[in-house]
């Protein structure tokens, strides 16, 4: 069989072992056989490959392990050559890899080895898939799940995934968004409240860093906050838009199509709720409009926090609580640089170290002291 098989003109490989220690569901022992792969050069069928070895065909089955190879998917041997030595079913008697015998110049070892390899990394990407599609997998987490080489390799694919997820959410049209509205002076603590708001309730989130396109960074985190959101970013029609839970629309064709998949938005500025519609474009809309989306309103000081609820009757907010700023001891502790640390600060920009309202000889005798070091 060797020399027919090293000798036929489309037959490229081949490997085979005896199978002696098979037993079957019963436990009994099954009859010894024989266990061929053959790489071919050309598609032949079943028929005309048994005639080559000569068994029925019957015998010859296709490879049915396929393998990932651009778009498409093409046959792999690497299952086959798996399954000679029980590899790849573990509950069945365990051949050895010496009992293989194979086409002279032939590293079987080495394809079964690069195939395995291959379907690992194909399973990480159906599994990256199914998770893209069930949105436990977004932009943001995506180098969580997914290695370089994997994305390298499959990265049209996952756009692609990402795109079916955001048209999804195109056809839903009622979404549970929170939004809180948190007004209060420069340094008061904005930023740093909404973020422990979405750390607190475990959400990861975008914090928009841009005024000109403030959902530019965002890539599918739970929560958004629009850190020191300004009234001439956005007409205040796609403000309305962004927040309204019976939209899903994205936020505005100009800001890219981001689809905000949030469960929580936070806006964070220096005006008050009213002053800000007062100064956003396009306020046609009635504040009422905008108010009853920020349901949440905090009013921050350095010192105090209040809390106030949005009541539908009075379209108007009522206090439902106050107490002290809770990120206010954030910044307590918080020292100043060491003096050897400005020291160093100044002499690395080639400046004098002389601080106001030190004596007038302060740095003189800084400098002698350094002299004799």
């Amino acid at each position: 069989m060797e020399h027919k098989l090293d000798n036929h003109p489309n037959v490229e490989k081949w490997a085979y072992i005896p199978h002696d220690s098979d037993v079957d569901e019963d436990g009994k022992p099954v009859a010894p056989h024989i266990h061929l792969v053959l790489g071919l050069n050309e598609s032949l069928n079943t028929s005309t490959i048994g005639n080559i070895i000569g068994v029925p065909q019957q015998y010859v089955s296709p490879i049915k392990q396929k393998i990932k190879a651009g778009r498409s998917y093409r046959a792999d041997i690497g299952g086959a050559l798996l399954y000679l030595t029980h590899r790849n079913a573990p509950e069945k008697h365990q051949y050895s890899d010496d009992q293989v015998v194979a086409k002279a110049g032939y590293d079987w070892i080495a394809e079964r080895a690069k195939s395995e390899k291959a379907q690992e990394a194909n399973k990480s990407f159906q599994k990256a898939i199914e998770g893209i599609k069930a949105g436990k997998i977004r932009r943001y987490n995506l180098t969580d799940y997914v290695s370089m080489d994997n994305y390298i390799d499959n990265k049209t694919e996952y756009e692609r995934a990402f795109e079916y997820r955001e048209n999804s959410l195109k056809n839903k049209t009622n979404r549970k968004i929170s939004v809180i509205y948190i007004e209060g002076d420069a340094g008061s603590g904005k930023t740093t409240l909404a973020k422990k708001l979405c750390e607190d309730k475990g959400l990861s989130y975008c914090l928009s860093g841009s005024s000109r396109d403030p959902v530019q960074d965002y890539n599918g985190q739970d929560a958004l906050i629009l850190d020191d959101f300004r009234p001439g970013i956005m007409p205040l029609s796609d403000v309305l838009k962004m927040l309204d839970n019976n939209s899903a629309s994205s936020v505005s064709a100009r800001y890219h199509d981001r689809w905000l998949e949030v469960s929580l938005i936070i806006i964070t500025s220096v005006l008050t709720i009213d002053d800000f519609y007062a100064a956003v474009a396009d306020n046609k809309e009635p504040i009422a409009q905008l108010k009853r989306r920020c349901k949440k309103l905090i009013h921050l000081t350095r010192h105090t926090m209040d809390i106030y609820a949005y009541r539908a009757a009075t379209q108007e907010y009522a206090l439902i609580g106050s107490g002290p700023n809770p990120v206010a001891a954030m910044y307590a502790d918080v020292t100043d640089d060491s003096e050897d640390d400005l020291k160093d600060f100044c002499r690395s920009l080639g400046i004098e170290y002389k601080p106001e309202g030190l004596p007038s000889d302060y740095v003189i005798q800084d400098e002698q002291k350094s002299l004799f070091k």
